[in-house]
């Protein structure tokens, strides 16, 4: 109990963080960085938007089924979406994704967790072998704060204790199964687990088999995940804040783990105060830190939601102009 005060009053002392910076200071800098750097960063995070649609497409294939490319660009604007307007960790939008796979794409229910299981777990496991080096430059070259290390650590336990879940899901469902069946739940409800999961343990057991397509698979993952650091320091480098390109990929692998806890829709308002939290025993100033956080989440969160909400926008009514017309 006391590390989990000791963590919510981290989490405090962030909002305080923002709550506190003077942005008049924090306009000035935004003031240097140049339309041309944000528009080439733009394109960075179309790519790694791309990159991800891939995977997922690549995966899929894997599994033995005929998929269009398009109909995954189309899946992850509405996940994205969802995911956007729920609270972190994106369990709103892998469920999206589930329900859009089986009734739009025609996977079964089976596959379809499979699918979204698989990959969410290849990307963590991507995601925290950089947040483990990340941890242990910033331990080795940062005088650490109680809260800090509080902060850091009850992040990487949650995030670790969610990829042992899914790790547990895809590879053992039977034991899972075993224990549903222990539950006071309705037959019918026993007997469509029973299906979705002895699917998903065949599919990941085929997809086990095939290392290489595992190995391109995480590669691809690590790729993309390295392509945030690459953004972050273009802004970072663009607003004239004098850092390594290694001490700004660390500080963004760190705040993205923190953003990912389920604590507000998108991480809002924690990504940016616990980037700024970072920063500080680096010598970064509280406004210069605020610019880089408020660029980056731009970038990579609301320029990708806004075009998710357009392209849904966009399809919601070109159905009342067809409705209307006939």
């Amino acid at each position: 109990m006391k590390k989990l005060v000791l963590f919510m009053a981290g989490i405090l002392l962030v909002g305080i963080i923002l709550w506190q910076a003077d942005f008049s200071q924090v306009f000035k800098v935004l003031k240097d960085f140049s339309f041309a750097s944000l528009l080439f960063v733009c394109l960075l995070q179309l790519l790694t938007i791309l990159l991800l649609n891939l995977q997922w497409y690549k995966i899929s294939l894997d599994m033995g089924e005929k998929v269009f490319f398009k109909d995954f660009v189309y899946m992850n604007i509405v996940g994205t979406f969802v995911e956007s307007i729920t609270p972190s960790a994106k369990a709103g939008g892998e469920a999206t994704k589930v329900y859009l796979l089986k009734n739009k794409m025609g996977f079964s229910t089976g596959k379809a967790a499979a699918l979204v299981a698989v990959q969410k777990t290849i990307s963590l496991l991507a995601f925290l072998f950089l947040n483990i080096l990340s941890m242990g430059w910033f331990v080795a070259s940062v005088k650490m704060e109680g809260l800090q290390v509080q902060i850091i650590f009850g992040s990487f336990l949650f995030l670790t204790v969610v990829l042992l879940v899914l790790i547990l899901l895809i590879l053992y469902p039977s034991k899972l199964l075993n224990f549903i069946r222990g539950l006071s739940i309705k037959k019918t409800w026993v007997e469509k687990l029973y299906d979705i999961l002895v699917t998903l343990e065949a599919t990941v057991r085929d997809m086990l088999k095939r290392k290489k397509q595992l190995l391109w698979q995480l590669t691809l993952s690590v790729v993309i995940w390295l392509l945030f650091s690459v953004k972050a320091y273009l802004i970072a480098k663009g607003l004239n804040i004098q850092l390594s390109f290694i001490g700004v990929a660390v500080i963004t692998y760190l705040t993205y783990m923190i953003g990912m806890l389920p604590l507000l829709p998108g991480g809002v308002g924690t990504f940016e105060g616990s980037m700024v939290f970072f920063l500080l025993p680096l010598g970064i100033t509280s406004h210069e830190g605020i610019a880089l956080a408020l660029i980056l989440r731009f970038v990579t969160f609301w320029l990708v939601f806004l075009l998710s909400a357009l392209c849904l926008g966009g399809q919601q009514l070109m159905k009342l102009q067809n409705f209307y017309s006939h």
